[in-house]
């Protein structure tokens, strides 16, 4: 058994109650089990979503301590093999060959779009290895090549951004500027929200990129504030957004400003006042919590201490939940099979099997019968891009917290 990352994790990083899927771990090593089962997580443990990979590596532990807790996977231990790649890309090609060649039977993750691109094209597609990222949003990726090896539970930044050029317009404005980080996710997630907004009769005054990680950002804001009183701003907030932020709200003849999930951050309630926190206005890809599915997981999640409604956490819970079944219906953990079995257990087909409802999936597998995945974050029937549909929210802040609608 390859116990040894899993047991000697820092106990403040574990969810609730993993303490019993690692004994039942470890049970099964003193028993002579033949190996446990490990799937790569190369999540951005640092970096510029450091803080949100930190809490979507917790949703996809609770999967596997949920698995574990219910007999294991194909009769052994599941395992996630996590890695920090930083949200970069050279890196993760590199944690990436190492999760893979340490036996890796498919990646849960990466997080950031730039390296799930490079990740894909240099080493899982080549490798014949299944990727299922939980956070990756760029439209790049539906159109990759990919020989049916490349899945997210995330869907495409061309949700949000087209829901944040209808959530711009219907806010009343018609002119705007933007301003994009030079990486994967932020340039192609502007250029969805330009596109739109110009299709909706929207004008955009400014486009212009800017560099990550700046000590400050006074002359982008001058030019995006000489533009536009609103501002489209796409950035992380650990990568220069809180700091871009700053100096476009200290500009007096900025407005509003609109962005992503990048910028969503819980540093922002501390960094700005209430009256500038008011000017401001988010679209994030949202759990679809009028299901079932999400009502299940709210349960399981605030009951473990998660943070259920965190950005993209849901989604890591899917994706490590279905990988185990994936791999269950698979019958083994031949990387071959593992892309036919993602899309035979979440299709619109089948008995309805819920977060946390392992046994009851294995059993309805061992029967022959058809299942359909219903997730924390909605229903995940993926296309034949390995895309899913997904639904985004509209997060404003207003008495003191961030209050989340749905984009209609």
């Amino acid at each position: 058994m390859k116990l040894h990352n899993l047991l000697h994790e820092p106990a403040l990083r574990r969810p609730a109650g993993v303490a019993r899927a690692l004994a039942f771990a470890l049970a099964m090593a003193c028993n002579g089990a033949v190996a446990d089962i490990t799937v790569g997580a190369p999540f951005a443990l640092s970096g510029p979503v450091g803080e949100q990979a930190q809490a979507m590596r917790q949703g996809a532990e609770l999967a596997v301590q949920q698995v574990n807790q219910q007999g294991g996977l194909l009769g052994d231990a599941y395992r996630l093999n996590f890695a920090d790649t930083g949200c970069d890309p050279d890196k993760g090609v590199e944690v990436v060959r190492q999760l893979i060649q340490a036996g890796a039977v498919a990646l849960v993750g990466p997080v950031c779009s730039g390296v799930t691109l490079r990740v894909a094209r240099s080493v899982t597609i080549p490798a014949g290895v299944a990727l299922l990222s939980v956070a990756s949003a760029s439209s790049l990726i539906t159109g990759l090549n990919d020989q049916d090896l490349v899945f997210r539970t995330a869907p495409s930044d061309a949700l949000k951004g087209s829901a944040l050029a209808r959530v711009a317009f219907d806010m009343g404005m018609r002119s705007l500027a933007i301003s994009h980080a030079s990486d994967a996710y932020n340039t192609g997630v502007a250029q969805v929200f330009a596109d739109a907004f110009k299709a909706l009769g929207g004008r955009v005054t400014v486009n212009q990129k800017h560099e990550p990680k700046q000590a400050d950002y006074q002359r982008e804001a001058r030019a995006a504030a000489a533009g536009a009183g609103d501002v489209a701003l796409f950035a992380y907030s650990g990568s220069g957004g809180v700091q871009y932020l700053k100096d476009l709200l200290a500009q007096p003849g900025v407005r509003r400003v609109v962005g992503t999930d990048g910028l969503m951050s819980k540093d922002l309630a501390t960094a700005f006042a209430a009256d500038q926190l008011a000017r401001l206005t988010f679209v994030l890809a949202a759990a679809d919590t009028e299901r079932e599915g999400y009502k299940r997981w709210l349960a399981m999640a605030t009951a473990a201490r998660l943070k259920a409604d965190g950005p993209y956490v849901a989604h890591a819970y899917d994706a490590a939940f279905m990988m185990a079944l994936a791999i269950e219906a698979a019958g083994s953990a031949d990387r071959s099979r593992i892309p036919a079995a993602l899309r035979s257990i979440a299709g619109p087909k089948g008995t309805l099997i819920y977060p946390g409802e392992f046994a009851k999936a294995r059993a309805l597998i061992k029967q022959g019968a058809r299942i359909n995945y219903e997730g924390a974050s909605g229903p995940l029937d993926f296309d034949a891009a390995g895309d899913i549909t997904g639904r985004a929210s509209v997060n404003r802040y207003r008495n003191g917290a961030w209050q989340a609608t749905f984009v209609k």
